[in-house]
């Protein structure tokens, strides 16, 4: 399973964990290149978002407000986008 999170992240399932994956180009060819692994995906995506939120360029605190506010609301829907759409696929 592969869940996108943005262009240049993604978390992907593996039969032992969950791997948090950055897009890197290597030899002029883009590729995915895992740099963390969890043993559960809420932990996968919530580290996801806690590392977004950490690298944010915001130099105030009304910037970081705003950049949490934001960052948090994209994966809110990201899940909630998801968990409607295991239930569509239920229903069907």
């Amino acid at each position: 399973m592969i869940i996108p999170l943005s262009k240049d992240y993604r978390v992907r399932g593996t039969e032992q964990c969950w791997q948090l994956e950055r897009a890197v180009v290597r030899k002029g060819k883009r590729e995915w290149a895992a740099f963390k692994y969890f043993s559960e995906l809420g932990k996968a995506v919530s580290e996801a978002c806690r590392r977004e939120i950490r690298l944010h360029s915001a130099t105030t605190l009304t910037d970081a407000i705003e950049a949490v506010d934001l960052i948090a609301a994209r994966y809110n829907k990201l899940l909630d986008d998801a968990l409607n759409d295991v239930e569509s696929r239920r229903a069907a």
